[in-house]
């Protein structure tokens, strides 16, 4: 089969939940012996074309200017256009409504390729998220009901539908009620072979210079509104006056980053540290060395691969009642759901939840990563691209 996977986000250009799935899907493509091409975005400043992991990567020139966006999409369509002029493909999949809509835009013109959307969140969702902005009471502000237009046009015209949750079929119902027909459930993935418990944790905190007699909580996030770690720092406080030897390691970059260390810095937590990027090499080690992983999101989880990632390391993780996050750690370790998102209610859950970990069953956390590693996943994926390619 020949695939073209157009994807807003790639890794490792960009590291991320939905950037880390387009990847690790097309990598299992490429395995199973499909020839798969990547359209991907760029600044202009890197070269058109790179070669990875048996993938052609190609890039189109995008702004990140809102009202640059049009021009943006027009050339996603012109280069898709060229692309399956001189490739020809099966299949179309998009990863992303911003770059994908130019596969649904091309169809409409001439060609009419199956295509499969792998709808990870609302795009007009997300931007409001970014922004802060609450959920309108009346008609959304234009630059996010043209965001929504183009998941609806998507939505309407693709062949598939992929969502890793329910609650994540629930934002596109609610975006174009008429797509069940096409909708395919799916799994978010992990490698488990890179992700896997500790042999020997001791020796694992030494090495990344990490306290042996602490409770280490750890939480790896792109530092956005959205993501909560300003109550999760301000729950340190609380957490604090309880227990001395908790200590919280938030790993991961973004717009945050100044007025995290501003407010640990205000609180004088010397309980909290920002970590900035963890290297690709050292996150599992990351996993192996703490005691519990905390999920604190305020809005828009769809899945949050990180789950699974610290599930393949038998590390628990309490997470709050938001998105998807309840589906997915209630089906492999009830009870780990925090009752609310302020700092009060976090301190309150993770003191509540500290006393369980030792009767955690890590091997069973394992097994259930195992049953969604990325070999599994794509079998799904795969089954259903050659049934709209026929």
């Amino acid at each position: 089969m020949k695939i073209l996977t157009i994807a807003d986000f790639f890794y490792p250009y960009i590291v991320g939940g939905s950037a880390i799935m387009a990847y690790e899907l097309m990598r299992e493509m490429v395995e199973r012996g499909h020839e798969v091409t990547v359209l991907t975005r760029g600044n202009g400043e890197e070269s058109d074309y790179e070669a990875l992991e048996g993938m052609d990567v190609f890039r189109y020139r995008f702004s990140p200017n809102p009202l640059s966006y049009p021009l943006s999409a027009f050339r996603a369509v012109l280069k898709v256009r060229e692309l399956i002029e001189g490739r020809g493909f099966d299949l179309i999949n998009m990863h992303h409504a911003s770059g994908g809509v130019a596969a649904e835009i091309n169809n409409k013109l001439s060609n009419d390729i199956p295509t499969a959307f792998f709808f990870q969140g609302p795009w007009h969702g997300e931007a409001m998220a970014k922004d802060e902005q609450g959920a309108a009471d009346e008609k959304l502000p234009l630059k996010y009901e043209m965001r929504k237009k183009v998941d609806r046009f998507i939505l309407r015209n693709c062949d598939a539908v992929f969502c890793l949750s329910d609650y994540m079929r629930g934002e596109a119902s609610a975006i174009y009620p008429l797509f069940a027909p096409k909708f395919h459930k799916i799994s978010g993935g992990v490698d488990v072979e890179r992700f896997v418990p500790a042999t020997d944790k001791e020796g694992v905190r030494r090495a990344l210079g990490l306290p042996a007699d602490a409770v280490i909580l750890l939480t790896v996030r792109r530092l956005a509104a959205r993501m909560g770690l300003e109550n999760l720092v301000r729950a340190m406080e609380v957490l604090g006056k309880a227990r001395k030897d908790v200590v919280l390691l938030i790993g991961g970059k973004g717009e945050l980053w100044g007025k995290l260390q501003d407010l640990i810095d205000e609180l004088s937590l010397e309980n909290t540290h920002l970590l900035g990027f963890i290297e690709n090499d050292q996150l599992p080690q990351y996993y192996q060395a703490s005691d519990l992983f905390v999920l604190p999101s305020e809005a828009m989880e769809g899945y949050g691969l990180i789950t699974l990632e610290a599930f393949a390391c038998g590390l628990p993780v309490l997470g709050t009642g938001t998105g998807a996050i309840p589906e997915i750690i209630e089906a492999a370790l009830p009870g780990f759901i925090a009752n609310g998102l302020e700092p009060e209610v976090l301190a309150e859950n993770i003191l509540r939840c500290l006393p369980l970990l030792s009767e955690v069953d890590k091997a069973s956390l394992r097994s259930f990563a195992q049953d969604r590693s990325w070999a599994r996943v794509a079998d799904r994926v795969e089954n259903v691209f050659q049934d709209i390619s026929l």
